[in-house]
């Protein structure tokens, strides 16, 4: 069976560098290739002299030029909204290994996959056969937005670290647990909503006290991330104004932001690719909602709780922006998609589809494009 996995992964790779191979006969490149985004006018030279091919910085498009920028030299303007784990380590790899920032970053990404795959494995099978999450995990490398998760994104570490908290919990090692659960939340901002769901298989537990005290390590990781801003960047408040830059600086409830869509699908082309992304997140949201409803009773509260807990951070920021990664993050919401799925005829159609959709958006995002 590992092997056969390894064949899966191997040719998964091969087939996104194939699609970014031939992205720029078809689409041409944006001005974020070779550059910071425009708010930030440093060109990170070390990045994009020519020293590595294209095959690989590509993995460091948008996003995650902010993440070797502040491994390398700290935080800067508009960055604050980048939660600090996963440049750190970067920054340590780089300096023990002194390999570039570049290749640090995907060492740190692909170990941190390849153990979240491990650990995801584990944690199924505690409540299902060995071939219902072995479903589970095609699922999540066929997802159309998968390939962030060997990117330079935080994507890989903050699952890896997430079902790493959960699987230790459901084997009662609750220190560990609640360690890597705080580690997830200096990792991404949403993390937060492990809380709730660690609350929750603590009730369902043996309710002991000393059980509960390493879940609080999340919500104060969290806020250590604020205290850190506010002794020394002396503004607390620099992660909302940094995600001002995605308007994602103020709360709007979910149901206003799907009417803001309804607006954009009204008023923009439907060639455009705008239109696009706005259909693919919208759809996203919609898949995410169904998924949950029909799912409520197939898997653990925990699982659910924490789901729905965070995939509503980002929903209610204004912009369903990213939505599709999110559902990633939150894996549950995979877990009951292929539960729903693994008698229906059609599945591998849709797996198909969903694959080709992966190919599409990955050569888009190698030349650019913020496809999330």
């Amino acid at each position: 069976m590992k092997k056969v996995f390894g064949a899966i992964l191997i040719l998964w790779v091969v087939s996104l560098l194939t699609s970014a191979y031939i992205a720029p006969r078809f689409i041409p490149d944006t001005l974020f290739i070779g550059s910071r985004n425009s708010f930030d006018e440093r060109l990170p030279q070390w990045l994009y002299d020519n020293r590595m091919p294209r095959w690989i910085w590509m993995w460091a498009n948008l996003d995650g030029n902010h993440y070797l920028s502040i491994a390398r030299n700290g935080y800067y303007e508009f960055e604050n909204g980048f939660f600090p784990l996963y440049p750190l380590a970067i920054r340590v790899v780089a300096n023990l290994s002194g390999l570039p920032f570049l290749l640090s970053g995907l060492l740190v990404t692909y170990t941190s996959f390849i153990l979240f795959l491990k650990l995801l494995l584990r944690l199924l099978r505690l409540d299902f056969t060995d071939q219902a999450s072995n479903q589970v995990i095609r699922w999540i490398i066929g997802f159309p937005v998968a390939f962030y998760l060997i990117a330079i994104y935080n994507d890989a570490l903050f699952l890896f670290l997430t079902v790493g908290c959960f699987y230790a919990v459901r084997k009662s090692k609750w220190w560990p647990g609640g360690i890597l659960g705080g580690l997830a939340a200096l990792t991404r901002f949403p993390g937060i909503a492990i809380f709730p769901a660690l609350l929750i298989e603590w009730w369902s537990g043996k309710r002991r006290i000393r059980d509960l005290i390493p879940v609080f390590f999340i919500p104060l990781s969290t806020l250590s991330y604020f205290l850190y801003l506010h002794i020394w960047e002396r503004d607390w408040n620099l992660f909302v104004t940094s995600m001002s830059v995605w308007r994602q600086d103020r709360f709007v409830l979910p149901i206003q932001t799907a009417y803001r869509y309804f607006k954009i699908f009204a008023s923009v082309s439907p060639n455009s690719l705008m239109y696009f992304l706005a259909l693919a997140e919208f759809s996203a949201v919609v898949f995410a909602i169904v998924v949950l409803i029909k799912g409520f009773k197939l898997i653990r509260r925990s699982y659910w709780v924490y789901a729905v807990s965070y995939l509503l951070i980002p929903m209610s920021g204004g912009t369903f922006q990213g939505m599709p990664r999110y559902i990633i993050h939150a894996f549950p919401v995979i877990l009951i998609f292929s539960l729903l799925t693994v008698k229906s005829r059609w599945r591998y159609l849709v797996m198909g589809g969903f694959f080709v959709l992966q190919l599409i958006f990955m050569a888009f995002f190698s030349q650019g494009y913020f496809i999330s």
